[in-house]
C-alpha cells in the first residue's frame, strides 16, 4: 500500500510563474469587472444559462421540425456512367 505524503505547511512549495499573457489579460479582467461591481452571483449564471438551454430546440425537435425538411435532389438509379471493368487476363 502507497504511502500518504505528508505535507509541510510551513514551507509551501514556490509556484512557477508560467501563465501565459491570454490567462493574465483574462485575470485582469476578472478582477476589474470584480472592482467595478459587474459580476453575476453563480447561481444566477446557472439559472440563465438553463434558460437559454431550454428555449433552443433539442436535435430531436430540430430534426422533426418542418424546417427541417428539405428537397433533397439525387440522380436516378442506373443512369450514372462507369467505367468498363478492367480486363486482369
Amino acid at each position: 500500500m502507497a504511502k500518504a505524503k505528508k505535507f509541510d505547511l510551513e514551507d509551501p512549495t514556490p509556484v512557477l510563474d508560467d501563465e501565459d499573457e491570454k490567462t493574465l489579460a483574462a485575470i485582469d479582467e476578472g478582477i476589474r469587472d470584480a472592482d467595478a461591481g459587474s459580476v453575476a452571483p453563480a447561481e444566477k449564471v446557472r439559472e440563465l444559462l438553463f434558460r437559454h438551454a431550454a428555449s433552443r430546440p433539442n436535435i430531436k425537435e430540430l430534426l422533426l421540425s418542418p424546417v427541417a425538411r428539405l428537397e433533397v435532389i439525387l440522380p436516378k438509379r442506373g443512369t450514372r456512367k462507369t467505367r468498363p471493368p478492367i480486363d486482369l487476363t
